[in-house]
């Protein structure tokens, strides 16, 4: 896109970058917020993150405060964790100023949007939940198209497969994949698929099979052809044949939507106990009791606490558990993590309303989805804005690019001139653009995280529970958090009452399922 018309155009960006901290808007070039041209940049400094990173040794003040359970991490992990607690004595530990992490709902307009996790499955944890707390997900009722060489094609992998705009036998190639895929038992296979790469399995078809899949890979798990665990593409390939997509479910702002009922569902009642804005430095556990140090407007405080829940990334609790039990930290360092920014592109009036998911292999997204897809057909309801969110997972090598600003608006800038370029009539220019950027949301789902990483990383000390998404998987659902924290709950409710059976718990909670 020609510069002077970029600039017409208002870019804000916000989110979080390094160590999964926030940006340090000191870093950045300063910009004249009051113009329409310059990027917003929110967000708190991430030094402290750093500096953990980096393997400072912070002082562990004697703690001034107790609670029977810790709960670290404010996204929907912590969320969920707290409000399965009830009515127990915990304590809500989040590093940001909201809560709500990578499942964070934003508004323009007053009309919702998400900025990260898109969907649940009708009748996953995270649907149970959202039925808990009042929310009533919708059907999605649209199987996945993809947009290639000007050509809208639905349902890619079934009826749109003859659709495709490639010659014949690139199409017959395609076939054959999904054919030959449907054939590999995936319960007898777990094990054997998950130690091997997904190019094993899509290297002796077209290449343009490769090029769809590297963009459905990195959206949904973080990583390419190359990357992926081969058990992972695999169930993804025959999940889409067998109609899992027919099931998804949502509300405008993704999965946002829960954690913002969730907030509302909790706050009024333990405002007290939901603490934003301080960062966890360690967390030690001692005989009896566990030990949180966090530092909050500049100062050390520490909390005694019976259990801890650990709802955050394994790159991070790596780095503030202490003592983590050699392996298992080796473990929890070998989880690799993607760069993920979302671009939301807001217009003021329609200009694709079609499809919900839409896949655009070869561009500088992956794909994009329609915000408010499953009301917009409700009695009375009028579409203000068309939103389209953006997905724009990045290499790992390309991490850095998310801190420069002007590396943020260019990468929008792209997304949207290949948005323009891809159908006849896209050629709009929209109201706002706002870049959402995370430098670590989602774990990769490589070889052998499943079966063996993941498992060694997450199996609970005596009082400390490894919670998050990455304890789950395959890959980085929301429905997985969920049930983790309600295990997590569960497990710290036997550890409280010196009741058995947490081990058998956590065991049952952390095995790998090929269903």
């Amino acid at each position: 896109m020609p510069s002077s018309r970029r600039d017409f155009i208002k870019f804000v960006v916000v989110g979080s970058v390094a160590a999964g901290c926030p940006v340090d808007a000191t870093l950045l070039p300063a910009s004249d917020s009051s113009s329409a041209t310059s990027p917003l940049v929110q967000g708190e400094h991430f030094e402290i993150c750093h500096q953990v990173r980096d393997g400072h040794q912070f002082e562990h003040p004697d703690a001034t405060r107790k609670a029977d359970i810790v709960i670290v991490g404010g996204g929907v992990a912590g969320l969920s964790a707290t409000y399965f607690l009830g009515g127990k004595d915990w304590l809500l530990l989040e590093k940001e100023d909201h809560f709500g992490g990578n499942a964070y709902q934003e508004e323009y307009g007053g009309q919702p949007f998400a900025t990260g996790s898109a969907y649940a499955y009708r009748n996953d944890e995270g649907d149970q939940l959202a039925k808990e707390i009042g929310l009533n997900l919708l059907p999605i009722n649209n199987p996945d198209p993809t947009i290639v060489n000007k050509t809208f094609v639905p349902d890619t992998w079934k009826a749109g497969l003859d659709q495709l705009p490639y010659p014949k036998q690139v199409r017959e190639s395609f076939k054959k994949f999904r054919d030959d895929i449907m054939k590999i038992k995936l319960r007898e296979k777990m094990n054997e698929l998950d130690a091997q790469p997904f190019t094993n399995f899509t290297g002796s078809y077209a290449p343009e099979l490769t090029q769809w899949w590297d963009a459905y890979g990195p959206s949904n798990w973080g990583a390419t052809t190359e990357d992926t665990s081969a058990f992972l593409g695999v169930s993804a390939m025959q999940d889409l044949i067998n109609g899992g997509d027919a099931t998804r479910v949502i509300l405008p702002g993704g999965l946002g939507c829960i954690t913002h009922k969730l907030v509302e569902v909790l706050q009024p009642k333990y405002k007290e106990r939901m603490l934003g804005d301080v960062t966890v430095v360690a967390v030690i556990q001692d005989k009896d009791s566990v030990r949180v140090t966090y530092i909050h407007e500049g100062k050390l405080t520490s909390v005694a606490a019976k259990i801890v829940l650990m709802c955050t990334p394994k790159h991070i609790t790596s780095r503030i558990v202490l003592p983590l039990p050699y392996e298992q930290k080796a473990a929890m360092r070998r989880f690799r993590y993607a760069p993920y920014p979302v671009v939301n592109v807001i217009f003021d009036k329609p200009v694709y309303n079609r499809g919900y998911d839409n896949w655009c292999p070869g561009n500088s997204f992956t794909d994009f989805i329609v915000a408010d897809w499953t009301v917009r057909n409700n009695p009375g309801y009028k579409q203000r804005f068309n939103i389209l969110s953006f997905y724009t997972p990045l290499r790992e090598n390309q991490r850095a690019t998310l801190l420069s600003e002007d590396d943020c608006k260019s990468l929008a800038a792209r997304v949207l001139a290949d948005f323009q370029k891809l159908m006849p009539g896209f050629n709009a220019n929209p109201a706002e653009v706002r870049i959402y950027r995370r430098g670590h949301p989602m774990f990769m789902g490589t070889p052998g995280h499943y079966t063996k990483d993941r498992i060694a990383a997450s199996y609970p000390m005596d009082r400390i529970f490894f919670g998050n998404a990455d304890s789950g998987g395959p890959e980085s659902l929301t429905s997985e958090s969920v049930r983790l924290s309600r295990v997590g709950a569960e497990w710290a409710g036997l550890i409280l009452a010196g009741k058995p059976g947490s081990r058998e718990l956590a065991e049952k909670a952390l095995a790998a399922n090929p269903e």
